[in-house]
């Protein structure tokens, strides 16, 4: 992957985790936040990072604070989107059967693939250990 100064790709845990300050991940995520919004990096989502924050957070918390959070992903210019088409899903359900760890989704075959595609080599999650296998193999490094 090309190195993207200044650009991430973020897993929908952060956005969750801001969202929801019962979460026990919630202080991290303020501090991810103070620290990307006084660096300037811009953040990349795709549509099924969205897709997954606004559900859970509708499901976790209720529906008003799932609006809430889409409509800040959707109009912060700090964030952009990306489509996973149908030629990023084929290419996400190759890498999706390729790892044989369970705790590894669709939606984060997807985000490697995503990352691939912006040539964004940084990714913002709190999963790291579910996202080992797919560092080692596509080379990323993680948002600190």
């Amino acid at each position: 992957m090309a190195e993207r100064n200044n650009e991430i790709f973020v897993d929908s845990n952060y956005f969750i985790a801001l969202a929801n300050e019962n979460d026990s991940l919630h202080a991290q995520a303020l501090a991810a936040s103070r620290s990307i919004e006084n660096s300037g990096v811009q953040m990349h989502i795709s549509n099924l990072v969205f897709l997954e924050v606004v559900t859970v957070l509708s499901q976790k918390r209720n529906r008003d604070v799932a609006n809430t959070t889409g409509q800040y992903m959707l109009s912060d210019p700090r964030i952009s989107f990306l489509h996973i088409d149908e030629q990023l899903h084929d290419r996400s359900w190759n890498v999706f059967q390729r790892i044989p760890q369970k705790n590894v989704g669709f939606i984060d075959c997807s985000i490697v693939t995503a990352m691939e595609e912006l040539a964004v080599s940084t990714l913002l999650t709190f999963d790291q250990k579910d996202f080992r296998q797919l560092q080692r193999d596509y080379r990323f490094s993680f948002y600190e």
